[in-house]
């Protein structure tokens, strides 16, 4: 093969790699924009993804308050109040719990399903009163609920021979017909005595 000829090949070959070259780096580049359009975190994809989240703790706190009207932990908490104050046993602020759930059962499993994880709750009970308008009633307030704050409620009916509770979580022998210091007031004739509306409000801190 003369020169001409090895210098054509040569010059061929320079070319293909060139363009190789080339077409790599046009690969690679738009691989590195794909890339980027993929991950790039836009306001849609935070909302998705806040949505998610509130949607599961909603899912989360509706399960707490089914499982403990299930396993009999929902109305002893409701009803663990002082019958000569009318306050809740061992609230620490104006008669509202402000540190996490109170000492009952119901407690313990709020704050190690919430508040063991970073996530604050409060704690109300909605009741109507005699004067048939609806009254809340505060367990714990943690404090001011987020914007992306969810709620879960649950109903509980209470008879005139419900007990309160003592300290302990042991039956006091007050029944809530003979109580006059109970924050809910009956509000039928016969044997039924309110129907409560258990609320939890969690939100992340």
């Amino acid at each position: 093969m003369d020169d001409d000829a090895r210098g054509t090949g040569d010059a061929g070959r320079g070319q293909a790699h060139t363009l190789e070259a080339f077409a790599a780096a046009t690969i690679l580049l738009a691989s590195i924009v794909f890339a980027l359009q993929v991950t790039a975190v836009t306001p849609l994809t935070a909302s998705t993804s806040s949505q998610h989240i509130e949607n599961q703790q909603e899912a989360v706190a509706t399960g707490v308050l089914a499982a403990a009207a299930e396993n009999g932990t929902l109305e002893p908490t409701l009803l663990a109040v002082n019958n000569s104050t009318g306050r809740f046993h061992g609230n620490t602020f104006e008669g509202t719990f402000v540190a996490g759930g109170p000492p009952t059962a119901l407690g313990e499993t709020l704050n190690e399903t919430f508040l063991d994880r970073g996530i604050a709750f409060n704690l109300y009970v909605h009741h109507t009163t005699s004067e048939r308008t609806v009254r809340r009633q505060t367990i714990v307030r943690m404090g001011g609920p987020s914007d992306n704050a969810i709620s879960a409620r649950w109903l509980v009916t209470l008879y005139d021979d419900d007990v309160l509770y003592a300290a302990d979580g042991t039956e006091t022998t007050h029944t809530l017909e003979n109580s006059t210091t109970f924050y809910a007031a009956d509000r039928h004739p016969g044997p039924l005595y309110n129907v409560l509306e258990v609320e939890v409000v969690v939100w992340r801190m």
